[in-house]
């Protein structure tokens, strides 16, 4: 993976929940379709109409040219059926960046040459200044919670861990149940955020052992998100409930409630 982030004019009028969600269709689907020695480069940049430009390019599978006229369209999977298709992610992504304004494009050489996309958003002035007190106060919240972080998939506890860490958290992140034991035996945390399946047990069985020592806000990470499974973890302890992939706004937003709801009035 390279990264060249070159743009200076990165501020837009939007709902970050949603960008999330067009960037990780976009980089999911270049990890999906591109083999482990290939590459993935993601790139930002403003032209002279100050927008911003992002492109992400992979080595992989390609589209045929046939295909790519209709790669947006729901459903249209190309030739990536070996992989699992791409289903509504790519129509899903073009009517979010086109509800923000903004473009997307793809192009492709053909099969196992490579994809690239391109997206365009219009820029807006950095936030007022009159913002700036809430921001820091939210700062010193975040500083001020001490996170434990349990996820055994390497990429993902990796990803949410330094994206944390960015908004300010304090956060240390285990992969297994026994990792995560042995670093709460060595300091406090105020907040659990574990996915339920790990190698060596279950993040409810952690959730249970954590909690009967010091009470904390759990918030559980999974796959499912039916009535059983939501009462399963709350009955373990887990405040809340959080189904993948995962909204980084809507987990700060639950991290910044507990914040609110646990402290002294």
């Amino acid at each position: 993976l390279r990264l060249d982030l070159a743009a200076q004019k990165v501020h837009l009028r939007a709902d970050p929940a949603r960008l999330q969600q067009i960037f990780w269709n976009l980089i999911n689907n270049a990890v999906k379709f591109t083999p482990k020695d290939g590459q993935i480069h993601i790139s930002t940049g403003n032209d002279s109409d100050e927008q911003l430009h992002v492109e992400i390019a992979d080595t992989g599978l390609g589209i045929e040219s046939d295909t790519l006229p209709k790669i947006f369209d729901a459903f249209e999977q190309g030739a990536r059926t070996q992989f699992g298709g791409l289903g509504l992610g790519l129509a899903i992504s073009k009517t979010l960046v086109e509800a923000h304004k903004g473009s997307i494009t793809a192009e492709s050489s053909g099969r196992n040459k490579g994809t690239k996309f391109r997206l365009a958003f219009p820029t807006c002035q950095k936030p007022d200044r009159d913002a700036v007190p809430t921001v820091r106060r939210q700062a010193s919240q975040r500083q001020s919670m001490r996170i434990l972080l349990v996820e055994d998939h390497e990429d993902t506890n990796r990803s949410l861990t330094n994206l944390l860490r960015r908004r300010g958290y304090y956060v240390q992140s285990a992969a297994s149940l026994q990792s995560a034991l042995e670093l709460s035996a060595k300091e406090e945390f105020d907040v659990l955020i574990s996915d339920l399946g790990l190698p060596d047990g279950s993040g409810i069985e952690l959730m249970q052992k954590l909690n009967s020592a010091r009470p904390l806000v759990g918030i559980a990470l999974t796959g499912f998100g039916m009535e059983e499974d939501i009462r399963k973890t709350r009955e373990a302890g887990f405040k809340y409930h959080l189904v993948k992939p995962i909204d980084l706004t809507k987990l700060d937003q639950l991290i910044q409630q507990s914040v609110a709801t646990d402290s002294p009035v």
